[in-house]
């Protein structure tokens, strides 16, 4: 091994990483809601650290959308409501058709989108199901492999957990015509790779994700 190489000792997770889960996970769990103020002193001090990797922790939170600077250079959870919704399914919308697309072309398998329809069907809570759900997606996108992909797709999903946290759920969701509407998907996804042909198959997913955020009329699908 060359003798230049000038590894690290790996350590336990970071303070910073420690910092920045904690407040991540209280954003998305709706201890902490949009608006709220973020004083990494009062933060610091009841995790029992320094100020500065609360300080780091906020900053890589505000690059993924979902801290914001408010005034004297303090942060606050980003605010966002109901009215960001149609962007963000734009958005996710532009993420997952492309992703499909590379699936296809590509011959990926997707033989392990399974295992989280089967959660779907097996869920006992609403909280299970949006879980197993969350998962489907994120391992589509996933299996474009494009880590840039992911890595964006990862705090859109952030964002869009934010967003639905403060706004009424879709009344499907959970429901039997939900879990059908993603075999559905399923479907037709190895119906594509069988047979090259993506025009059914992106035109479903886009009608799905719009209407699993509430968007419906916000696009018109591609024929």
């Amino acid at each position: 091994m060359a003798s230049r190489s000038d590894f690290q000792k790996i350590r336990p997770m970071s303070l910073t990483d420690e910092a920045q889960m904690q407040i991540r996970e209280q954003i998305l769990n709706g201890t902490l809601r949009p608006g709220d103020t973020l004083p990494d002193s009062v933060i610091a001090e009841r995790m029992g650290v320094s100020r500065s990797p609360v300080r780091e922790a906020l900053r890589l939170l505000e690059q993924v959308g979902l801290v914001e600077k408010a005034t004297h250079r303090a942060y606050r959870v980003l605010s966002i409501d109901q009215s960001d919704l149609p962007e963000l399914a734009a958005l996710r919308v532009a993420d997952e058709l492309l992703a499909v697309r590379l699936i296809v072309q590509n011959r990926t398998p997707v033989d392990s989108l399974r295992v989280h329809i089967d959660e779907m069907r097996t869920a006992e809570s609403s909280e299970e199901f949006v879980a197993a759900d969350t998962d489907f997606h994120a391992g589509v996108v996933a299996l474009a492999g494009l880590p840039r992909l992911s890595s964006r797709y990862g705090a859109l999903r952030d964002q869009i957990r934010l967003a639905l946290s403060v706004t009424p759920h879709p009344s499907g969701l959970g429901t039997p015509e939900f879990l059908r509407s993603h075999e559905e998907l399923y479907d037709l996804l190895e119906a594509a790779l069988a047979n090259g042909q993506t025009r059914e198959l992106l035109r479903a997913w886009e009608l799905h994700v719009l209407a699993g955020m509430s968007s419906t009329g916000m696009l018109t699908p591609q024929d």
